[in-house]
């Protein structure tokens, strides 16, 4: 059974307000909208969280292939594709040789499923050998070194612009010991002030990995509520948002879109609209997560500064991929 395309436009009309105009809710049928009277920029789409590997329990690389079909087969089709991060199924951990076959996997489906330009992010799961104390960060693919060389990027930061939007990639994978947070070193953060003074007046959509702010890490799975308070670990969020957020503000910022907790929302704050997306895996292919399916987004930015958006659930059948 297919399950049809979620709207965030309907999302927010059945959506709990939560705080500063935040929206979740469970999936819905809906159709995209024909925009109108706004000069289209440009359209991409946004898969993140793929997980893939050729583990015949998972069929990552089967699920991964079944999105981007359903990306080539959209009536109005992007012009590039961002890939959100956690492009592996579980890089982080892993021996060499099998984070190898993973990324294998991957670059064989993506080779095979699409043309378009890819701008790949960093998730943490694409991080290679942090918690092996064994291994020196001089050993080749250490760390970011091996996302960095299989996705086809110099370092994990950088920017670009299309349709006179200004795109900016950021790694908020930062490391504690042998752990990730969401953070932004200081080199980074000097670089990203550059960049947003550069993009001068352009409007600015800003990609991370883990969400700079978002209204679904009160679901996560890590979250826990004690002792009359919520536990947000800055491992599902990022550690510092007001400050990051005060220099994004900086520049003509109207978008950030991120992935990792696999689930689906959209806060505005500040004039800024920040927008999680699901997972291209769902809940780690063992189905949805919660009430959202496995799925990706399509981002349509106008020469106004404004964008529509819309989670596309592509139709994964576990059992029938299963056997």
């Amino acid at each position: 059974m297919s399950i049809p395309d979620l709207s965030r436009r309907d999302v927010l009309r059945g959506a709990v307000a939560l705080g500063a105009g935040a929206a979740f809710a469970p999936a819905s049928i809906a159709a995209e909208p024909v925009a109108t009277g706004r000069k289209p920029a440009v359209r991409f789409a946004h898969l993140t969280d793929m997980h893939v590997d050729a583990d015949p329990r998972r069929r990552g690389d089967l699920g991964f292939a079944a999105a981007l079909r359903h990306v080539s087969a959209l009536p109005n089709p992007p012009e590039f594709l961002i890939t959100g991060g956690d492009h592996v199924y579980e890089g982080f951990a892993a021996s060499r040789p099998v984070a190898n076959r993973q990324w294998d996997a991957y670059a064989k489906v993506l080779a095979e499923g699409t043309k378009l330009p890819v701008h790949p992010v960093i998730g943490n799961h694409d991080v290679w050998g942090w918690p092996d104390d064994k291994l020196s960060p001089d050993e080749p693919g250490y760390g970011k070194a091996l996302p960095c060389d299989r996705l086809g990027i110099e370092k994990p930061y950088y920017s670009f612009d299309r349709g006179g939007w200004h795109f900016v990639v950021i790694d908020n994978i930062a490391r504690r010991g042998n752990r990730y947070f969401g953070g932004l070193d200081d080199a980074q953060a000097e670089w990203l002030k550059g960049d947003l003074r550069a993009a001068e007046k352009r409007p600015v959509c800003v990609i991370s990995h883990i969400p700079i702010l978002a209204a679904c890490v009160l679901f996560d799975v890590d979250t826990r509520f004690k002792d009359d308070a919520w536990h947000i670990p800055d491992a599902s969020v990022h550690r510092d948002p007001k400050t990051l957020i005060d220099l994004l503000k900086t520049a003509n910022t109207r978008l950030c879109i991120s992935g990792h907790i696999h689930l689906v929302d959209r806060v505005e704050y500040r004039g800024i609209s920040f927008v999680c997306d699901g997972a291209v895996c769902g809940n780690w292919w063992k189905g949805p997560l919660q009430e959202f399916p496995e799925g990706y987004g399509t981002f349509d930015l106008y020469a106004d500064g404004t964008f529509d958006c819309h989670y596309h659930a592509y139709g994964w059948e576990r059992a029938k991929a299963n056997g």
